[in-house]
């Protein structure tokens, strides 16, 4: 998702003493060269739309389709995150592992279907206006909580609102997700702001019908809508006091029916769920030290799903495995990387900033030490996406020139320049640029691992000259690479980056309903950011998920498992 992610596999262990006695060969060019994924058709509406007489367009829920005869037990063992609590609050979702459980307990207006293309979910039909400013939703008649209370225009505005209100975290925005994915309604940044906790452009007509508008028009306001943090909640059960998400009327396929925190969570199918019921009667989902090395207990039969690690991918995908036939092979729209600061000494010196381009390997980091199982990144934004590669022009590896970029610093010399400092949650990647500039340039890399909580803190709070992040998009747009987390005022632009023809490219592509021209600004866009040497990208991440052989219709998708609606056992 368009959030900080955890990686689901174990720690993957860089061989930093292969990357260093690799830098003596011939490095690879970089470049993207990933498989194509598309996700949505390229033209100006949404696949599904009906374009109407006077402009705009209306989108209609589909008929329920066929569903397969699911028979026997139907219940399915699954990991959730391994480390840090949980909060089932949608408002306070903002990592992967627990966006991942909200969406099972919780649901919104739209969803992302199969192909990552906006579609209604408890909404029945959407309209929007010619100018994309005005979205009308009418809620399904038969959508309701999980308590049987039926599920009003005004649980939507109430939702909407509380999703961006400080008050929700205990007075601190940082904490929220939903500004990430909300701000483009009207109103949105005064609610941020703690001026007002009533947002301007929700209105509820009547008891089905929600007006949204925006402040400007966005083409991925469908797809952001389907976001945890868009989730609709009961006011009934936030009044209920601080901890009401432990035990609350979803809005969702699954209701929680029974939770000890920090160890098992379970969870039981909702029958009164208005697209239609899941086919799996239940979920048991293993939490903290009970989901530690997911894949050991997959091998182990006591789960029915898993992603391999890093150091088990060649084992198991091999002609001859056991497994082979278990696992789904997923380009993902992922990116790990390292982003600095470029108002904070040393790092504020441009030329420091491309020396350490100059002198990191990227391409030999996901080359050598993954074993080819991940795909270089030259760029932020993933082969793939919308349909296509995104080619980047980058400064090919040259230690003599990083040398050079030194002496032209205000610095001159690699002694004068004061320790570069990187934070994250998992460092490996920094570690391994930490190796490389110091033996390579002699610049001095201090890299520091916090605690993942703590971590989410320091960087909404903009306290880390550098970072390495794991980031998932939410959406299948570069706009959640991009404008997340590098556009002038992002909420999770966490290194306050500042480009203002990137920002103008990228409010052009916001604008955009042409997928073929969106996609040229957004090139033009990341180009800008990479010409100002803020982030390496280190690699594109690939995940390789099993599944027991009873497992049918799970869908992976390049933004990973979104639900388990679709998911039965054959038996």
């Amino acid at each position: 998702m368009s959030t900080p992610a955890r990686r689901a596999s174990p720690s993957r262990i860089l061989t930093l003493l292969a990357v260093a006695l690799a830098l003596a060969a011939t490095m690879v060019p970089a470049g993207l060269a990933g498989a194509r994924t598309a996700a949505g058709a390229l033209s100006g509406l949404p696949p599904a739309a009906t374009p109407l007489a006077g402009g705009g367009y209306v989108l209609t829920a589909a008929p329920a389709s066929p569903r397969p005869a699911a028979s026997g037990s139907q219940v399915l063992r699954i990991a959730g995150p391994a480390q840090g609590s949980v909060s089932m609050d949608p408002a306070l979702a903002r990592d992967v592992d627990t966006a991942f459980l909200v969406r099972q307990v919780f649901r919104g207006l739209t969803a992302l279907n199969a192909q990552l293309e906006p579609v209604p979910e408890l909404a029945q039909r959407i309209a929007v206006s010619a100018d994309g400013l005005e979205y009308t939703f009418t809620l399904r008649a038969n959508a309701t909580f999980q308590d049987g209370t039926p599920i009003t225009a005004a649980d939507v505005v109430f939702s909407l609102e509380r999703a961006l209100d400080p008050a929700t975290a205990g007075g601190d925005a940082t904490q929220l997700g939903g500004p990430t994915y909300l701000s483009d309604i009207a109103g949105a940044a005064d609610v941020v702001a703690g001026r007002t906790h009533q947002l301007a452009g929700v209105q509820a007509l009547d008891a089905r019908t929600v007006r949204i508008r925006l402040s400007a028009p966005r083409s991925t306001f469908l797809m952001k809508l389907a976001a945890a943090p868009a989730a609709i909640v009961s006011p009934r059960d936030v009044a209920r006091g601080a901890n009401w998400w432990q035990s609350p009327a979803g809005s969702g396929p699954f209701r929680i029916a029974s939770w000890t925190l920090d160890s098992q969570m379970t969870l039981v199918r909702y029958d009164g769920f208005a697209p239609g019921p899941a086919l799996l009667q239940q979920i048991n989902v293993a939490l903290g030290p009970n989901a530690q090395q997911p894949f050991n207990l997959y091998q182990a039969g006591q789960l029915d799903i898993a992603e391999a690690p890093i150091d088990a991918v060649e084992r198991i995908t091999d002609p001859s495995s056991a497994y082979r036939a278990q696992v789904t092979t997923t380009p993902l729209f992922a990116v790990e990387y390292i982003a600095f600061r470029s108002d904070t000494p040393p790092l504020d010196d441009p030329h420091i900033r491309r020396a350490i381009q100059l002198a990191f390997p990227r391409q030999k980091v996901a080359d050598v030490t993954f074993d080819g199982t991940v795909r270089a990144a030259a760029g932020l934004i993933p082969d793939g996406m919308l349909g296509r590669d995104w080619p980047v022009q980058t400064p090919p590896y040259d230690v003599a020139a990083a040398k050079q970029e030194i002496a032209a610093s205000r610095y001159k010399t690699a002694a004068n320049v004061p320790p570069i400092m990187i934070y994250g949650n998992e460092v490996e990647g920094a570690e391994a640029l930490r190796d490389v500039v110091q033996s390579e340039l002699g610049l001095r890399v201090e890299v520091i691992a916090v605690d993942w909580s703590d971590f989410l803190s320091g960087l909404s709070r903009r306290e880390f000259p550098g970072y390495e992040l794991y980031w998932l998009a939410d959406y299948p747009d570069p706009e959640s690479f991009l404008q997340t987390l590098f556009g002038s005022g992002s909420a999770d632009n966490y290194v306050d980056y500042h480009n203002p023809r990137m920002d103008q490219l990228l409010r052009e592509a916001a604008a955009e309903p042409d997928e073929q021209r969106r996609a040229a600004l957004d090139a033009q866009a990341q180009q800008l950011l990479m010409n100002d040497d803020v982030v390496i990208p280190l690699y594109d991440d690939v995940q390789y998920t099993l599944a027991q052989p009873n497992v049918k219709g799970l869908q992976v998708t390049p933004i990973g498992i979104l639900d388990l609606d679709s998911v039965w056992l054959e038996h």
